[in-house]
């Protein structure tokens, strides 16, 4: 049995554990790829504190458990800023970060009540940018070429999603 946060249809979201050091190549964020010791010594730092406001969940396979990577959520207050991970092998990475944005939004906003919720996402990853203008996020910035693709670069995309305090001033202000 697993302890998911999060479960949809393709993916579910847990928290990490010492298992993980085995697949880090799927869910490390960095330019480079580590080892299974290396990765341990990363598992065993994170899980230090318990009120770091950076978080990392494996993003799973709901049918065979396969790690796909990971979504960090980096919280300062009321807000969160999130980015996905991916495991680099994977061709259906974006249609992956879709799905698992579907459930991560509605959580943070509706029931976390964040007051913003960051995506950073480059601009080539179509169905994950479709998936946000789905949920109501909101394209607020575009970092020209500033992601590294093999042979030319992309524009790095900074969706918001505005919570529910900001629908509740805006009510306010046009009642």
């Amino acid at each position: 049995m697993r302890a998911t946060y999060l479960t949809g249809e393709r993916v579910y979201l847990r928290g990490m554990t010492l298992a993980d050091k085995d697949h880090a190549t799927a869910w490390f964020d960095g330019p480079f790829p580590i080892d299974a010791a290396r990765a341990e010594e990363f598992l065993k730092e994170e899980h230090k504190d318990l009120s770091a406001r950076e978080r990392h969940l494996i993003i799973g396979f709901t049918d065979s458990d396969e790690i796909a990577g990971c979504l960090h959520i980096y919280t300062n207050g009321r807000t969160a800023d999130i980015w996905f991970s991916m495991a680099p092998w994977l061709d259906d990475a974006d249609s992956l970060q879709a799905d698992t944005l579907r459930m991560v939004i509605p959580w943070l906003r509706d029931e976390a009540t964040m007051i913003t919720t960051d995506l950073e996402v480059p601009a080539d990853e179509s169905a994950t940018i479709a998936a946000a203008e789905e949920l109501g996020m909101q394209l607020a910035v575009r970092l020209r070429e500033h992601i590294a693709r093999p042979g030319h670069r992309v524009d790095l995309l900074l969706y918001q999603a505005p919570g529910p305090a900001w629908t509740y001033a805006e009510e306010a202000v046009n009642a």
